[in-house]
């Protein structure tokens, strides 16, 4: 009797899997570095704009990625030690059943740099992934006096999903504005002063907008 019973059970729950996974499409591409060598283990991250949920994979040795992603836009940002990441300005658009090949990254070795690393949580201190974070040179209060012309600095990064993001920066002593921003919170902005060479911690805990 048992096996009468849960036979159908089993065959409707495969018919369900096979059903969400057409639901989904494919997000495929290439990274390489500045000579055209693949490039292995770059952390590529998937934002979808609707649900704000990402999704992430690595680069193979031949530099290839692949996403299975459910029908949407997204923004698709990349990060590999030693290499200068970022986030496409455009964003890429997944349908159902279809392959999307998002156009060959190439990414440069990044200068002596400084870093600016940290993560984002919520008030009940859980990781928060898909978060924009944008940070961007501003003047210390001696370059405002001097009324010094500043290097624009202006970089975007998606949290993962363990709610953490890095910036690395030109290796000089500069302030920056780094800016958290997901939707359904309150956004929230710091400063923070870097040094040559130097490793800044900076952590955010975003506040829930009370409907």
């Amino acid at each position: 009797m048992k096996k009468i019973i849960f036979l159908p059970a089993f065959i409707l729950w495969c018919a369900l899997v096979a059903t969400a996974q057409h639901k989904t499409g494919t997000l495929t591409g290439h990274i390489e570095d500045e000579k055209g060598k693949p490039l292995a283990a770059v952390e590529v991250r998937a934002m979808s704009s609707r649900t704000r949920n990402v999704k992430e994979t690595t680069t193979d040795k031949e530099g290839n990625y692949a996403l299975a992603l459910e029908p949407d836009d997204y923004t698709i940002s990349f990060d590999a030690e030693g290499f200068g990441g970022g986030t496409m300005t455009q964003m890429q658009q997944v349908e159902e059943g279809k392959e999307t090949k998002v156009k060959n990254i190439k990414l440069y070795k990044a200068r002596k740099t400084s870093l600016v690393r940290g993560a984002v949580f919520d008030e009940r201190g859980f990781s928060l992934p898909g978060v924009q974070v944008k940070l961007l040179r501003v003047a210390t209060e001696e370059e405002a006096r001097e009324k010094k012309k500043l290097e624009s600095v202006k970089l975007n990064f998606v949290s993962n999903s363990r709610g953490e993001f890095a910036f690395r920066v030109p290796s000089l002593r500069a302030r920056y504005q780094v800016t958290a921003m997901l939707r359904g919170y309150k956004p929230q902005v710091k400063t923070v002063d870097v040094n040559p060479d130097e490793a800044v911690p900076l952590a955010f805990t975003l506040e829930a907008v009370k409907e």
